[in-house]
């Protein structure tokens, strides 16, 4: 059984995408496991060692011509706008790698954040292109000799273009703001309130008079938390890592209430499994309960009184996660269960 280039270029791509995808979703929650942004990084330099192959594909395809139907006219527009936008997706994230370009662009969004939102962007029309147009791979287009060699070969290509983009990225990266394994970059790094502040929906100005907060659900006895009365409980520190998805991130030590000490104070059921933080704003996240032991729900960064951008009077500090589960102004905890 002949060899053929078109289902190994494609079965190659598609693997790559697959593992771009579950490891960049992961990233998009996670920040543990450096091994797993490796692996981002080495799957994309897999997918531009392919495009090559790919290209000269699609040039063959193309001088076929256009049909007034699905296959030959509206899958070959998707696809051809799939493949700029592959580009630039790809571009984005060498650019923010190489710190080539502004660090904001477009609606306030940084590179590395139009790299991850242009990209889950492109998997509905990735699928219709694979749909219509995948040629069905046969067993000498994976398992010969011949694809064993070329596999190699794109490998070799990867690594070699891996290593070289990430020691270009540790030449162009700045003293002041190293980057982290996830790509972030440090900023404002215990320095209290003087770190960025993440764009999101805001809260107005909380009266700390009137501000109450509520934990509820699963527990034996409901609070209502005042203030004052939080700020007496606050005696928990923890150094922790803020990531965020626009790109940077910040080390800080955070004063508070452990959660746990907060549950364990209403009587929290055994049967709970996950606990709901929820803003102000309405804006809300749900953690298992093995991970809610570990967070903070800080007043305090550094030394200081957490300002009001910074989510004050109370926000989460989840040291596994990135920044948009380290729910700002909290003014709700709920303990669920079955």
């Amino acid at each position: 059984m002949k060899f053929r280039l078109v289902p190994f270029t494609n079965a190659v791509i598609l693997v790559a995408i697959a593992l771009l995808t579950l490891t960049g979703v992961y990233g998009l929650f996670w920040t543990l496991d450096g091994w797993v942004f490796d692996a981002h990084r080495a799957s994309g330099w897999f997918l531009i060692a392919a495009i090559p192959w790919k290209t000269a594909i699609s040039l063959r395809s193309l001088r076929r011509g256009m049909q007034p139907n699905l296959d030959r006219g509206v899958v070959v527009v998707v696809s051809l706008l799939l493949a700029a936008l592959t580009a630039l997706v790809i571009v984005l994230g060498l650019a923010w790698s190489w710190r080539l370009g502004p660090d904001q662009l477009w609606l306030r969004q940084t590179a590395i954040s139009w790299h991850w939102m242009l990209a889950l962007g492109l998997l509905l029309p990735f699928a219709l292109h694979v749909w219509r147009r995948w040629p069905r791979p046969k067993k000498a287009d994976l398992f010969s000799r011949r694809a064993v060699l070329k596999l190699a070969g794109l490998g070799t290509v990867a690594m070699a273009g891996w290593w070289s983009a990430e020691g270009l990225a540790a030449w162009r990266e700045l003293v002041q703001a190293p980057r982290r394994h996830t790509g972030s970059r440090q900023a404002g790094a215990f320095s209290g309130n003087r770190f960025p502040i993440t764009h999101s929906l805001a809260a107005g100005e909380i009266d700390p008079q009137a501000y109450r907060l509520v934990v509820e659900g699963s527990v034996a006895e409901p609070q209502s938390l005042a203030y004052a009365e939080l700020l007496a409980l606050a005696g928990s520190e923890r150094e922790a890592t803020l990531d965020c998805t626009l790109g940077w991130y910040t080390v800080q030590n955070w004063r508070g209430i452990r959660l746990e000490d907060l549950l364990e104070r209403a009587g929290a059921f055994p049967q709970a499994f996950a606990v709901r933080l929820e803003s102000v704003t309405g804006y809300a996240q749900i953690l298992p309960i093995s991970e809610a032991r570990q967070i903070l729900l800080a007043t305090h960064v550094g030394d200081e009184v957490l300002e009001h951008w910074h989510g004050s009077p109370l926000r989460a500090v989840v040291p596994t996660r990135r920044g948009w589960f380290w729910v700002k102004w909290i003014s709700r905890i709920e303990l669920i269960s079955l």
